[in-house]
């Protein structure tokens, strides 16, 4: 009796999932666009409803539902990426901000406008245009001079506009793009009207420029007191339709509340990806979390190596977990992290990794340490530097307080196919 319940419960456990697997969710190509752009190839639809920080949209969407960047902009902002990225390898920056910049200050052109202050429009870098750092060569500009001011824009973001900033979190990136247009005392004050508190008016809530359609009190069509500085020393009139730079950068994948929303799949960030897969202590022995199972699954490393391995209890399928399912290198090698081992054999001769200092001072969330018989992750919590690995047999992926291996292990850190 005991066995036919058994079967009984197996085959309506069955019939349950097979009914579940054939329903199906319309997506529009618009988000398809988005997805690819950011490496996606798995789509929760649960995540329809997650809302991005302090903004009352979903990915790829203003607060009515509408879209917040075309497809003929993404196809733009994919062509350029290659750009952005090079540039915000050097200043430690999300590319998807010198894509936020380029979109609002020069809808994403590649082109030297006529008020010589350059495809990034540097306004106070040339003095509004008239000093001898203007960009006086007016009109389509060629790759290497488009990576120059890219480069350029990078640089200022980060150790001017960014200075005392954490950049890691959606409020540093507010106050960074309001400082960036100018922090208008207007700005400030209509923040104020709208109920926001200093701290927040002070990281641009009332600014057109960086929450522009966020929600409808900012939006000109619903609130007509809603205003914005269109011009050099113009005065405040009507808002555009034109979206926030924040929720552009939230839109690319960039902003942190979106990667809280998603087990971490295809959002292009290593230290959020092995967070996620992580268990948060220890203890859980060789099973794995909800995370990490469906990452395993669909990066296919589940097929790969033994069988300690397939179930992720092991450093090296950990490892290629995090790095194939954030889509920073869908093709990772497991397994083996033996001195001949797939993995090692990977990081050390692919071109796609440079050795770097094995210090904690040295080390920046994403890079792997190796040895000739462990990889792991050294990722940052918080602010607080710690370890996400996993170990052959014993124990799935969770996070470790940091710890000093310099002598035995050489870190290495992704640069890519040399970008």
């Amino acid at each position: 009796m005991t066995k036919r319940l058994k079967s009984a419960s197996y085959l309506f456990l069955i019939l349950v999932l097979t009914i579940q697997s054939h329903q199906v969710f319309a997506i529009k190509e618009s988000d398809w666009d988005i997805f690819d752009l950011n490496g996606i190839y798995y789509f929760d639809r649960d995540s329809e409803n997650c809302v991005t920080s302090s903004v009352s949209g979903t990915i790829g969407k203003l607060y009515d539902g509408s879209e917040i960047i075309s497809k003929a902009d993404l196809e733009k902002i994919s062509a350029n990426r290659p750009f952005y990225e090079k540039a915000a390898a050097k200043f430690s920056l999300p590319w998807q901000l010198l894509a936020t910049v380029h979109y609002r200050e020069n809808s994403l052109l590649r082109y030297n406008p006529p008020n010589r202050q350059g495809i990034y429009q540097f306004y106070t870098y040339t003095s509004g245009g008239r000093n001898d750092k203007a960009f006086t060569n007016i009109g389509e500009v060629s790759d290497a001079e488009f990576q120059m001011q890219t480069d350029l824009i990078a640089e200022l973001l980060r150790n001017s506009y960014g200075a005392g900033l954490n950049l890691k979190t959606d409020d540093g990136i507010k106050t960074l793009l309001f400082r960036y247009n100018g922090t208008a005392k207007s700005y400030i004050a209509q923040a104020r009207t709208l109920g926001y508190n200093e701290q927040e008016a002070a990281r641009g809530e009332g600014s057109p420029y960086v929450m522009n359609l966020a929600d409808a009190k900012r939006d000109a069509r619903k609130n007509p007191n809603w205003l914005m500085i269109k011009t050099d020393h113009g005065k405040p009139s009507t808002a555009n339709l034109i979206p926030g730079a924040f929720l552009l950068f939230s839109a690319l994948g960039g902003s942190s509340g979106i990667g809280s929303c998603s087990s971490g799949g295809g959002n292009l960030n290593l230290n959020q990806t092995a967070l996620n897969l992580a268990w948060n202590s220890t203890g859980h022995g060789v099973t794995p979390n909800d995370n990490y199972r469906t990452a395993l699954i669909e990066t296919g490393v589940n097929r790969l190596g033994d069988r300690w391995s397939m179930m992720g209890a092991s450093c090296d399928a950990f490892v290629a977990t995090v790095f194939r399912y954030s889509g920073i290198d869908k093709n990772f090698t497991c397994c083996g992290v033996s001195n001949g081992g797939a993995t090692s054999s990977y990081v050390r001769n692919s071109g796609k990794f440079v050795e770097v200092p094995n210090q904690q001072g040295s080390l920046k969330p994403g890079d792997i340490r190796l040895s000739s018989g462990h990889i792991e992750m050294y990722v940052e919590q918080n602010g607080v530097g710690k370890i996400a690995s996993a170990s052959h047999g014993s124990r799935t992926g969770e996070l470790l307080p940091f710890y000093d291996n310099s002598r035995t292990f050489k870190a290495y850190r992704f640069i890519g196919d040399g970008i």
